[in-house]
């Protein structure tokens, strides 16, 4: 039931510019249709109330007389104004979302390539040149002896804590990506107590579609440890199986 429920949430989340596009379609022609059948009961409403008047009703009298005949052709209107315009506003913010996860992966990817490049060694001993590189252009430091640094090997970011918290948090991660069966990256920083970044709620992981497509139900962690050239120790944090943006399709 709970990933029933799950699912469900997701197919809204991902496809609510969607619907509301589709609502606000249907309220086009339903106030429309809404209008036609008011008009009629609303002239012979002014009608009867010159009659009852005997004269004719000045524009604000006819307002007032026919307010209430086309109260629903204007709570539809607006409620369809409101969607159109919803839509728009979250179709503008997934690509903008999007934009950024992209932007983020090619940044990664060509910080990559440019260390192989330059090495023509593994990728481990890349990933520790690039983690060393934004430390010296950084300089980042720990407020206290039970701090570590960690360097998140996806966001290129430094950030301290403590073995056991960043273990913990990892854990957790792990928990509610398997309960729910999927997990965004924005969701694994939080847990992580680092600031999201732009495009994380865009990008993650699932259970169908790692075991579809990627080869995983679980996602792993690798903790490699690097010394600065100052000396500082610093943990390595990378995910063998990063983030996509398809991570949700299979559910749908």
């Amino acid at each position: 039931m709970n990933k029933l429920l799950s699912k469900t949430g997701c197919f809204f989340k991902k496809n609510v510019a969607t619907i509301l596009t589709g609502i606000g379609t249907a309220g086009v022609v339903i106030t429309a249709v809404s209008a036609i059948k008011a008009t009629p009961k609303a002239l012979y409403s002014i009608e009867e109330a010159e009659k009852e008047k005997g004269d004719k009703l000045s524009n604000k009298e006819k307002i007032i007389t026919t307010t209430h005949i086309y109260l629903p052709t204007i709570i539809i209107g607006v409620s369809t104004i409101a969607c159109i315009l919803g839509a728009n506003v979250l179709n503008k913010k997934q690509q903008a979302s999007l934009i950024s996860a992209y932007a983020l992966l090619q940044k990664s990817y060509n910080e990559y390539r440019d260390k192989v490049d330059e090495l023509y060694e593994n990728s481990s001993i890349v990933d520790k040149e690039i983690a060393k590189d934004v430390y010296d252009n950084t300089k980042p430091s720990v407020s206290s002896d039970e701090k570590c640094l960690f360097y998140d090997m996806f966001s290129k970011r430094y950030f301290e804590s403590n073995k056991v918290d960043v273990i913990a948090a990892e854990y957790h991660f792990n928990r509610n990506f398997t309960l729910r069966g999927y997990a965004t990256l924005n969701e694994l920083y939080e847990f992580l107590g680092v600031d999201k970044i732009d495009g994380g709620d865009s990008i993650g992981w699932s259970i169908d579609a790692g075991l579809a497509f990627y080869g995983y139900s679980w996602v792993d962690f690798e903790h490699d440890f690097v010394t600065t050239d100052d000396g500082m120790e610093v943990c390595l944090i990378s995910m063998p199986f990063a983030p996509t943006s398809d991570y949700l399709d299979s559910w749908l």
